[in-house]
């Protein structure tokens, strides 16, 4: 492994941990009492600290130390936690992103004035009355927050010798004995822990405090040997141990522990009950009742969690997934070519083939889907920022993190939703002024949420604020000479919502540097739209807007509904068909100008698509048509066509001609059985 591929994997796992240092510090701002936010993020600049160590990148050790001494003194309540503290561990994080996106290029990051401010912040420590009065709340909280690994001295001070008690040659002192006698009572056992680490292994810090982490989450680190400070100075071969008790099972451990990349073996030992039984401990003890301890374990457990996965570049994932496309053509072509001969034997190996090309098919594809959060936990920090800038307050809600999307897809939506939060929090929420005069609660609220919905997800992103009035929609377009007065009044309320995705549109009254001269909301639907997705808008004057994005889970590999206009084979996606009907043309009415058909009793948009892609009309029987009813973001329309071919599989390919890339209407095409290709329509942009 050369050089670029180790700064790969530090960008990458130093990309993690700065997501956790952001979301532990949101969370601290929230709730500044809460010093398991401290810890969390004491742990995450810990282990930044020694990957970067040891991978040479001392600007990023140095600021990460610097932190980690300002965490400490909050630790020990010697600082409190302010606002202004709060505003210098975000720019420290700030510093840190570019210092990592600085590894490559090699650009020069001036931390000296950060360097400056977390000094002086450590200088502001508690006046002396203060002091006395904290002195025995420290002591509880430096025991919550190692688990009891001492016994109680809020009361009482006695002077300790340390006994042997030799494990594997490993001495444990009275207390640490002491820790070990009061798990073991409440059902846990002392496991000491042996790892080794792979010959290859250069993050040798890195790996051994994520394995301090991983342990930490399963029960209470009695001992590490080395200690911990010489794992983090790597004073150590390829081998350590870590004594600790807890409820796991030894498989459980091990499973957890390799888990992380570069760990050869993971060694495991029950300690016996009378290795530290030899003293007499003392009678008066401090207990946890369960329901704490476990509110506790569930705490420390939550603020640490992460997805433990292999990293996959995404191009071996493209490449897999073309080989899967071809592999399915060629399947399709064979099952036709079988059909036609008819052979029994055939049609038996095809089946095994199709199943195992299904199964394939559906490894690939997930795969490619990762958590919409990746994209999600970005926002609040933004939100936050922007909310402060505006002077404003405003409660973000986050829901449906865990849906998953194609990495493709995921990748593409994340400026729209920077877009359209934006605007949720300069141009939808009020000033808090103004909130307070129309008797609404100060802070506002900004609602992300991601669900899923048949093959598609929808996000919605939804504010309290003034909303938007139809009128004033009209009255901006026709300022800005986009349409005539007679265009705009002709227009419904829900279509005059609809004019903010006109190119040139702004219905902002004033124009900021939040989002006043960025991407319009017509690139935010162009984007969606390229996507295979779709957007629609409501909203109450006075009582906020709702932007609702319809997007595909995939844009690789489809189910679709084959159909023929003028001898043209076309794919409709699956996902937007509702059902197929056949009519008869004296069905058709005309409603200002549109034809319209009544279905099921409710009236029925039509479109031919002969006329939408500008085929020649056919001069056969027009008297029995075949309608495709088709829906977008909740509103249904007929298509007629001329034939159903059936329900197939497409492998979507990219349309990358010139001329066919300009035309609206398709999403890509696809190679059928024969060879013959076909275009996919795109619902959204051709209706």
């Amino acid at each position: 492994m050369d050089m670029s591929e180790y700064k790969e994997i530090f960008r990458a796992e130093s990309g993690e941990h700065l997501q956790q240092l952001n979301d532990s510090l949101l969370g601290l701002e929230q709730n500044p009492n809460d010093l398991e936010y401290i810890n969390t993020m004491f742990r995450s600049a810990h282990t930044l600290k020694g990957m970067s160590a040891t991978m040479g990148f001392n600007r990023i050790s140095e600021l990460t130390h610097e932190m980690e001494n300002l965490m400490d003194m909050v630790r020990k309540s010697q600082v409190e936690v302010s606002n202004g503290l709060i505003d210098i561990l975000f720019e420290c994080l700030d510093t840190l992103e570019a210092l990592v996106e600085a590894v490559d290029s090699g650009e020069e990051v001036d931390i000296a004035h950060l360097q400056a401010t977390l000094a002086q912040a450590m200088e502001g420590t508690m006046p002396i009355q203060e002091i006395k009065g904290s002195v025995t709340a420290s002591i509880d909280t430096i025991q919550n927050e190692i688990g009891n690994e001492i016994p109680d001295c809020s009361s009482e001070t006695e002077t300790t010798t340390e006994v042997a008690c030799v494990i594997d040659n490993i001495e444990l002192s009275d207390n640490e004995k002491q820790a070990i006698q009061e798990a073991v009572k409440e059902g846990n056992r002392a496991v000491s822990l042996n790892v080794i680490l792979d010959e290859s292994c250069v993050l040798k810090s890195a790996r051994s405090t994520l394995v301090l982490i991983n342990v930490s989450r399963m029960g209470e680190i009695i001992k590490c040997i080395p200690t911990e400070a010489e794992l983090e100075d790597e004073n150590f071969d390829l081998d350590f141990t870590v004594i600790f008790t807890t409820k796991s099972a030894d498989e459980d451990i091990v499973s957890t522990v390799k888990k992380i990349s570069e760990i050869k073996e993971v060694l495991p030992t029950t300690i016996a009950e009378s290795s530290v039984t030899e003293e007499k401990v003392q009678d008066q003890k401090t207990e946890e009742t369960e329901e704490k301890k476990s509110a506790s374990a569930v705490k420390r457990s939550d603020a640490v969690k992460s997805i433990q996965s292999v990293r996959v570049n995404i191009e071996r994932l493209d490449n897999l997934m073309n080989l899967v496309g071809e592999l399915i053509i060629n399947k399709i072509r064979l099952n036709q070519l079988a059909s036609d001969l008819n052979a029994k034997e055939l049609d038996e190996s095809l089946a095994n083939l199709d199943r195992l090309t299904n199964e394939i098919q559906t490894e690939v594809m997930e795969s490619r889907m990762v958590p919409i959060d990746q994209i999600f936990s970005r926002f609040p920090r933004m939100v936050r920022d922007l909310a402060k800038s505006e002077g404003k307050q405003i409660n973000l809600i986050i829901e449906g993190k865990e849906i998953e999307l194609d990495r493709t897809v995921l990748d593409e939506i994340g400026d729209p939703l920077v877009h359209l939060l934006r605007n949720a929090v300069d141009h939808g929420i009020e000033s808090e002024e103004e909130r307070k005069q129309l008797g609404k609660p100060v802070a506002g609220l900004v609602r992300l949420a991601a669900s899923r919905q048949r093959n598609s997800v929808l996000i919605e992103v939804e504010d309290d604020g003034k909303g938007m009035e139809p009128g004033h929609l009209r009255d901006v377009a026709v300022k800005k000479g986009l349409l005539t007065r007679d265009e705009v009044d002709k227009l419904s309320d829900n279509d005059a919502l609809n004019l903010i995705f006109m190119p040139g549109f702004s219905g902002a009254k004033v124009v900021t540097d939040i989002s006043g001269r960025g991407v319009g909301m017509d690139a935010v639907k162009n984007k969606i739209e390229a996507l295979g997705g779709s957007v629609k808008i409501s909203s109450v004057p006075g009582q906020g807007s709702i932007m609702k994005l319809q997007l595909p889970l995939t844009v690789a590999i489809i189910q679709s509904l084959m159909v023929t206009v003028a001898d043209e084979t076309y794919a409709i996606p699956l996902g937007n068909v509702i059902r197929d009907v056949g009519i008869k043309a004296s069905d058709i009415k005309t409603i200002e100008g549109k034809e319209v058909i009544m279905l099921r009793g409710e009236v029925l948009p039509l479109l031919r698509l002969h006329d939408v892609l500008e085929c020649p009309t056919e001069e056969e029987d027009k008297h029995n048509l075949i309608v495709v009813v088709v829906e977008k973001m909740g509103s249904n329309i007929g298509l007629v066509v001329d034939d159903l071919l059936g329900q197939q599989e497409v492998i979507i390919k990219t349309l990358d001609n010139k001329l066919l890339k300009n035309m609206k209407g398709f999403a890509g095409a696809t190679i059928l059985g024969d060879g013959s290709v076909a275009l996919i329509l795109d619902i959204a942009t051709l209706i």
